[in-house]
């Protein structure tokens, strides 16, 4: 048995206790996800899957004729509730140890580990045979390099902050060290940046001091609130604003 629903926020799994189907529901929750902009996420899908194994293998007892219901619902921004319940007696979730064992050799009980490690949050319902986790899925900044005429078109995919600053650098001085001068930043993806990556693009802008009449640095596309940081910090005395090009 494998019956799925799906809403405009959600995807509802009811299946019978087989581990084989656990890789289905994977599969089908990394599909619903993309439309939320997410192509896989390896936190979610380790919690959704150690919640499942635990489902068919602890708390139906691997009874195939058993059925178990998991739910993925997208909460909000790239947070996500998963919730699965099985047709066992549940357990008592009070006296559960999700810490790592003290033995690195024990093969059992690592399941609570993962999930512990990589959810939010954990509930559980009285009964102890549904458990509701909730999840973030991190995002991940990439760069885009395109050429428009004789520019060099750089395009974040996500917002710049200090945890991607360091890519964001190395990307900017590759391009810097082959002797381009004329770069355009296309911020359309972008809705924050904070004071470090703030700190790459002056820093970067200082690489054409010496050589001011020939560079040329432009920002397109940036949203309002990033144009006000621009004129708030004098960004824009270094770079030329094009927000609505």
């Amino acid at each position: 048995m494998f019956r799925i629903d799906e809403s405009d926020s959600s995807i509802t799994f009811l299946c019978s206790s087989e581990m084989r189907l656990v890789d289905r529901v994977i599969t089908e929750s990394i599909e619903f996800m993309k439309q939320f902009g997410i192509d896989e996420c390896k936190d979610l899908k380790l919690v959704l899957r150690e919640l499942l194994i635990n489902a068919v293998e602890h708390g139906n007892l691997g009874i195939v004729e058993r059925s178990l219901s998991c739910s993925l619902e997208h909460i909000g921004n790239r947070r996500f509730k998963v919730v699965v319940e099985d047709e066992g007696d549940g357990f008592d979730f009070r006296n559960l140890d999700m810490n790592p064992p003290s033995d690195p050799r024990q093969v059992r009980n690592r399941g609570y580990v993962i999930i512990n490690a990589m959810a939010d949050e954990i509930q559980f319902n009285e009964k102890g045979n549904r458990v509701t986790a909730y999840v973030s899925t991190p995002q991940f900044t990439t760069y885009a390099l395109s050429r428009d005429g004789d520019f060099e078109v750089v395009t974040p995919s996500g917002d710049l902050t200090a945890g991607t600053a360091d890519v964001f650098r190395s990307s900017l001085l590759s391009l810097a060290d082959q002797g381009k001068t004329r770069f355009r930043f296309d911020f359309a993806k972008v809705d924050d940046i904070d004071s470090i990556s703030l700190s790459v693009l002056i820093l970067f802008a200082n690489l054409f001091s010496a050589n001011r009449e020939q560079a040329v640095l432009e920002i397109v596309h940036a949203n309002d609130d990033l144009v006000k940081l621009f004129e708030m910090t004098r960004t824009d005395k270094v770079y030329v604003l094009n927000p609505r090009r």
